[in-house]
């Protein structure tokens, strides 16, 4: 039994689609910043200790990558 496919594409479609996902995009970069707000209010006891929440974090985030600046 073989299967054939009709794709159409359309703008309006399109423009649809990247709308969701600009708002989904929006949406998760608003809860990144949330967490991490959230992580920098924590009070740590030297240097090293934020490290392993933070990469805890950046792992919960799909399209975030966190950096560390000194």
């Amino acid at each position: 039994m073989g299967q054939r496919w009709l794709v159409i594409e359309s703008e309006p479609r399109k423009e649809s689609d990247l709308k969701q996902l600009e708002k989904r995009l929006t949406k998760k970069y608003t809860q990144a910043q949330s967490q991490l707000r959230k992580l920098c209010q924590q009070e740590f006891a030297c240097a090293e200790d934020p490290f392993n929440p933070a990469k805890l974090l950046e792992t919960q985030l799909p399209f975030h990558q966190l950096a560390c600046k000194y």
